[in-house]
């Protein structure tokens, strides 16, 4: 794999032996380079790999989906950005978790730890620019 940054850019050939060799989780950002989404969550994106890189346990990676489709379309990448949890804890192989969180550097960060450290329960909200993102864990203490 090679580096952009501290995002690992992962390709057809380099996919599997990275987010497979069970060591580490993994973030993977699906993306087309012409998409106005992915360039905006591009910065934040790289913040949150910069901010994460001290942590061996996890990655994070991008696929350019408009060149590697026979793995998008593994994952069922239909739009762009795409970002999927690949669990090193879990046999994910077939069916990584959907992110679905923020596209802010700190929603990434929060949900990475939450799924890195499961038994703490945060209770505060995320913001997603200006809007309170409340989960079931925040949602009555909010």
């Amino acid at each position: 794999a090679t580096m952009d940054g501290d995002v690992f850019v992962l390709t057809e050939d380099s996919f599997d032996a990275n987010v497979f060799s069970g060591k580490e989780s993994w973030l993977v950002e699906f993306y087309a380079p012409w998409c106005g989404h992915c360039k905006a969550l591009q910065p934040k994106y790289d913040a949150a790999a910069t901010e994460l890189k001290s942590n061996p346990n996890v990655k994070l990676a991008k696929v350019d989906a408009t060149e590697n489709g026979a793995i998008a379309s593994r994952y069922g990448v239909q739009g762009y950005p795409t970002l999927k949890w690949f669990s090193a804890t879990t046999d994910n192989s077939t069916t990584p978790e959907d992110y679905t969180s923020g596209r802010e550097t700190d929603a990434l960060v929060k949900f990475i730890d939450k799924k890195l450290n499961p038994g703490e329960v945060t209770t505060e909200a995320t913001m997603d620019g200006d809007v309170f993102v409340l989960t079931e864990d925040s949602f009555d203490a909010n």
